[in-house]
């Protein structure tokens, strides 16, 4: 059946409204021979740039709009933009529309709908809009199209049901009228409809991506009106002497002169000293309110002037980093400056740059979270009311790496392909919906600074904090003429803060991380014995290994390490070690190239080497080396013909055998893929660094910030408070009489914050604050204590996980005594609660009983989730030390055959080949965890044995293959428990 194009196509940006997706939409539209297709959310304009470029890319005129439903009537209005004009008109009146949940035609709207009639055709079957314009309106009948053809119908009730959180059976009012339909055009359509439709689109003539004139980037106001690049300079050269003068005899200073001058005149030519001074000073904004800002990130690192400018740390020159890496003179790109900030106080920068250069101007940026195969089968499941366990049974067997490609997961999974055999409505319905956009989110960096309104651009809606969005994703912005800056927010650089704060607090040093030497042997010598743990990139057990053998001495070597600890480097790892160590001495692929490649040991790690060999052999400019780097890089296949012949010819005039050039270019299309960029890894490396200097230097504060940052994680708790004790630091239980919301430190003491215990929330401790601020007796007695919080959220429950945590220790009771009376304890409390002065006479003596360390310690790990006092294997351990047990973590280190005692904490039972029962058990000490295999050939004989939460003591075998350890049972030595 042939079909005539509609006005009121609503796609699945109209979240949960319809099944039409832009690019079905758009091969529907070609498959019908449409000339022309219209798009007009209800509202908003999330999906307009999507659908202008999807539709002019095949051949298709798209007439961009928007629709306005009357909930009050039903009815609808579209506007459809003619032009220019008309389009920014839409962009104001959705921004409108998105910030003032729409209920009613009231006066405000009036006012900014009369605006968005310039430039746009109005269209409408609202009698109220209507009867106001009837000069200017197309009266016609707009049916509401929401998926493409008639039998989707049932597909839609479904969705309808998910949207509204109802059942099938509860949904009622769905007519099946929302398709494309010649015949229902009939029905509804005056005669004349279809000229009139056609008429619309030839009256629609707009352009939204023209070609970019300049780029809309907001203006930074320089003192006195300097010109910007005047300003810039004049920054740099005084930041350079500064330098020069921290740097007497160790640089050379032409060639910072000579660095400088280039950049200056590259940013300069390129129309980008403004950008660089928006960076400075929202990077100075947050240097000056003591917010920490990472050393670097990207190919930024390789910039002088962003050194200069502090929006780096990172000296270039010292390491040899690329300005044309960040930014190519032969390439017209924008600049990319990255900059990290600590992740709990970002928004202050982003809410500065919001005071500073007004509301419409700047904007996050919007992203849409869409609905996963997952949550798609959840979602169908609820509104077909089958069984929640028979739902959690089918997404347990989803894979995560088929999140968007159901079928896949089907097709890889046999349980899956039963389960479709019984419920196929639910897999078909799911099928549909995956891809679908549930709802908008926020980009987790990025920023638009506009040098005018952002309505005048592109639609915009209020976000966090008041703060305006781009309805558009990142993905468009750059075509309209908006830079996106990234302001991240990294947890690694809190932590760098709360370790400061926390040194400052108890030891009366403040720390300067710029100032922090970075050669220091014992920092190098903590990471080589992997003590990596709460090491920013450094903690995995591969990469703990990988340092572990090449005994890292400096910055560079931190870097190389991060560098090649990736898919595809990793396998020159071993080569790189044996170079280092000197076992390989003949390493280099031509000995012109030994200045480049002798700081890896003749291993392109680096894109920057890339870069540099190309300019080595060839005599390209850094900046066409770049632009062949990043093509090797892209595999493109035409150009990389071209500017082989050129490179081979080039090396040949730089005396280059024609045979070597062809060789050095082969070996560096290999590498060019897996080169990682120096700057980013150099700057990443200083966290890294910084870490492990905390770490060796102030072990108790290092210890304290990392620990606040995974409260709630019981595994990495365990883990950190494990090793913050074999760095000599004290663990210290909850007190309640310590009110910190996070872990604190002095010297070698580490103090639990009570929000670690389960059942206490920051409210409590709030409300603890309070009640200690109006009455400082508050901690005088147990009996005061209770009495005082009775009304303040304490019950007998949450007394018993103060009791075992130990946040009760300092009343001088055993926990069991406290347990024991607690009966006792309330009654007095609840006798005294409202009188103002307690009469200490009356109160109870109780009856003192001993703490038994077994029940203790089982107790603190049900209320904590951790131990805190004394392992419980410990102990185990040491009524057991004839049988002569290894520590697990020990015993990872080393292959063979050894003894070990621990907890089995998780079993798995499975056939072998052969059909024979076979298994996989955890076990665990106070040190760490094992996975041990139990053969077939043992199983049999210690199965009645291992069962879970068993202690037992065994004889294993340690193998190590490709970096992992694995073990095997070789007999149970003795049940213990």
């Amino acid at each position: 059946m042939k079909f005539s194009p509609q006005l009121n196509v609503r796609t699945e940006y109209n979240f949960q409204e319809s099944l039409i997706k832009i690019k079905d939409y758009i091969s529907f539209a070609k498959t019908q021979n449409f000339d022309f297709v219209f798009y007009a959310e209800k509202h908003s304009m999330y999906g307009v740039a999507s659908f202008y470029t999807q539709a002019k890319e095949n051949n298709l005129k798209p007439i961009i709009g928007l629709a306005i439903d009357n909930p009050q009537t039903n009815k609808t209005t579209l506007l459809y933009a003619k032009n220019k004009i008309g389009y920014q008109n839409l962009c104001f009146l959705s921004t409108w529309l998105m910030e003032n949940i729409f209920t009613n035609f009231d006066e405000n709207f009036w006012t900014i709908f009369n605006q968005a009639l310039d430039g746009n055709i109005l269209i409408s079957e609202d009698e109220e809009i209507i009867k106001a314009y009837p000069t200017l309106v197309e009266q016609l009948n707009i049916p509401k199209i929401s998926y493409l053809a008639q039998n989707e119908y049932e597909h839609f009730v479904v969705l309808s049901a998910i949207k509204n959180n109802q059942t099938i059976k509860e949904i009622t009012n769905v007519q099946n009228e929302h398709y494309f339909s010649d015949q229902e055009m009939q029905q509804k359509y005056n005669v004349d409809q279809t000229a009139k439709i056609t008429n619309i689109a030839a009256s629609c003539n707009l352009t939204l991506f023209a070609q970019i004139e300049d780029y809309h980037i907001a203006n930074f106001k320089t003192p006195n009106n300097l010109p910007s690049n005047v300003f810039l300079k004049q920054l740099c050269h005084e930041a350079l002497m500064k330098h020069f003068e921290k740097n007497k005899t160790t640089i050379n200073r032409q060639v910072y002169l000579d660095r400088l001058e280039f950049e200056l005149t590259v940013v300069d030519k390129m129309n980008f000293n403004n950008y660089f001074l928006i960076v400075w000073d929202y990077v100075n904004f947050a240097r000056s309110q003591n917010i920490v800002v990472g050393p670097g990130r990207g190919s930024s690192a390789g910039s002088l002037i962003a050194f200069l400018l502090e929006i780096t740390q990172i000296d270039p020159i010292k390491y040899d980093l690329l300005f044309e890496r960040f930014l190519n003179p032969e390439r017209a790109t924008m600049p990319d400056i990255d900059i990290d900030f600590q992740d709990d106080r970002r928004e202050e920068v982003v809410e500065y740059l919001f005071n500073k250069y007004g509301a419409y101007n700047v904007a996050t940026i919007s992203t849409f979270q869409t609905i996963g195969a997952k949550s798609a089968i959840r979602d169908v499941a609820r509104a077909y009311e089958i069984n929640l366990e028979i739902v959690n049974a089918i997404t347990k067997n989803i894979d995560l790496i088929y999140q968007n490609d159901l079928a896949a997961a089907i097709a890889n999974n046999s349980y899956l392909q039963q389960y479709e055999k019984e419920y196929p409505e639910l897999f078909e319905m799911g099928k549909i919906l995956i891809g679908l956009p549930r709802q908008t989110s926020t980009h987790a960096a990025g920023v638009i600074l506009a040098d005018l309104d952002l309505r005048n651009i592109l639609p915009i809606k209020l976000g966090h904090n008041g703060i305006y969005q781009t309805q558009f994703d990142m993905n468009f912005l750059e075509a309209l003429g908006l830079i996106k800056m990234d302001l991240l927010g990294l947890r690694n650089l809190t932590t760098l803060q709360m370790i400061q704060n926390n040194i400052l607090r108890s030891r009366q040093i403040k720390i300067d991380l710029s100032k922090i030497d970075l050669d220091l042997k014992e920092v190098f010598e903590t990471l080589n014995s992997g003590d990596t743990s709460g090491i920013f990139q450094l903690e995995s057990p591969g990469m703990t290994n990988v340092i572990k053998k090449m005994q890292v001495n400096s910055i560079e070597d931190m870097s190389i390490v991060s560098a090649l600890f990736r898919p595809g480097p990793q396998d020159m790892i071993d080569d790189f070690i044996q170079r280092k160590k000197g076992k390989v001495k003949k390493y280099l692929i031509d000995p012109t190239l030994g200045d480049i490649l002798n700081p890896t040991f003749g291993i392109i790690v680096y894109q920057e080497q890339v870069i540099q060999i190309l300019q080595k052999v060839a005599n390209f400019s850094l900046a066409k080396a770049d632009i062949v780097r990043r093509a090797m890089g892209k595999k493109q296949a035409q150009y990389m013909e071209e500017v082989k012949a050129e490179f081979i010819e080039q090396a040949i005039k730089n005396n280059y055998q024609a045979e070597k050039a062809e060789i050095i270019w082969n070996w560096i299309e290999k590498f060019a893929s897996y080169g990682f960029n120096k700057s980013h890894s150099i700057a990443y490396s200083y966290i890294s660094y910084w870490l492990a200097y905390f770490k060796t230097k102030y072990p108790a504060e290092f210890y304290a910030a990392l620990l606040s940052g995974v409260i709630g994680n019981e595994h990495k708790t365990a883990q950190y408070l494990n090793d913050a004790k074999k760095r000599g630091v004290a663990i210290k239980s909850p007190n309640v009489a310590n009110m910190s919301f996070n872990y604190n430190s002095s010297q070698k003491l580490l103090f639990l914050p009570l929000i670690t215990i389960k059942g206490i929330g920051n409210e409590f401790v709030r409300k603890l604050r309070e009640t200690y601020e109006e009455d400082k007796n508050l901690f005088s007695s147990i009996f005061y204590f209770v009495t005082r919080m009775l009304s303040k959220g304490l019950n007998k429950n949450l007394f018993k996980s103060l009791v075992w945590s130990g946040a009760f220790d300092a009343f001088k009771y055993s926990r069991q005594t406290l347990e024991n009376n607690l009966e006792q304890i309330f009654t007095f409390a609840e006798f005294n609660k409202n009188s103002l002065v307690i009469d200490t006479e009356l109160i109870p003596i109780l009856e003192p009983e001993k703490d038994r360390p077994e029940i203790v310690s089982a107790k603190e790990k049900e209320v904590l989730g951790f131990y805190v006092s004394t392992h419980p294997m410990t102990m185990i351990k040491h009524e057991n030390e004839k049988l002569k047990p290894l520590p697990i973590e020990f015993i990872k280190e080393n292959q063979g055959f050894t003894r070990i005692i621990g907890e089995i904490q998780n079993i798995r039972i499975l056939k072998d080949k052969n059909q024979n029962d076979m298994a996989f058990m955890e076990i665990a000490d106070e040190t760490d965890a094992l996975s041990v295999t139990i053969f077939a050939s043992t199983f049999e004989d210690v199965k009645e044995k291992i069962k879970l939460g068993s202690v037992l003591a065994l004889d294993v075998k340690i193998e190590k293959y490709k970096g992992k350890v694995s073990a095997s049972l070789l007999k149970i030595v003795k049940v213990i428990k």
